[in-house]
């Protein structure tokens, strides 16, 4: 039992080693809070980069239609007048709102993803609390101790079985010599 209960009690101390190298890791994500963004720095950087690099280059590539279009026109002469200008303002103009379209949903994609990381490090926590108790660990010395116990109660009462059968003939025995000798059929 002895042996049983310094196991538990190095077992404990090693998953408590493991717990707070794993609290380490999720007290900085709960001090957070849940409305947390969620993205490293640089995902976050590369996310909107990427964001920032395509709508340049769609912006690049229908800029260029519109003006080999104008250009085919005679450089917008058939056009009335500004409106070449409003037609390259508009591509400009869509152009930016794809931009910031595109970076809206990455800010809210970057929260939700701290959400997530926060629901996660909470339970982790609980999983924590849940190990870090020491009732299992002695509720499991205590159950093994019983098991012991009983154990230890079925050998002694088989140890001494042998016993119990002679001391009951030797009683037999006894008891027909009080009584004036054995009865015989």
């Amino acid at each position: 039992m002895q042996e049983y209960d310094q196991q538990q009690k190095q077992i404990f101390g090693e998953n408590q080693a493991l717990y707070a190298a794993v609290n380490s890791v999720l007290q900085p994500i709960l001090s957070k809070g849940p409305n947390q963004e969620g993205y490293s720095t640089p995902e976050l950087n590369a996310l909107n980069a990427q964001a920032v690099e395509g709508t340049a280059e769609n912006y690049e590539q229908a800029a260029k239609a519109v003006n080999e279009n104008l250009a085919e026109e005679g450089g917008g002469g058939g056009l009335p007048s500004g409106a070449a200008e409003e037609l390259k303002s508009q591509v400009a103009t869509s152009a930016a709102e794809e931009e910031s379209r595109q970076e809206t949903e990455i800010t809210g994609a970057n929260y939700q993803q701290g959400r997530v990381n926060f629901q996660n490090a909470e339970e982790g926590e609980m999983a924590i609390a849940s190990g870090e108790n020491p009732t299992q660990y002695s509720s499991a010395a205590i159950g093994a101790e019983g098991a012991a116990g009983t154990e230890a109660n079925a050998v002694a009462a088989e140890d001494t079985s042998w016993l119990n059968s002679v001391l009951g003939a030797a009683g037999a025995v006894g008891e027909g010599w009080a009584t004036g000798g054995f009865k015989t059929h």
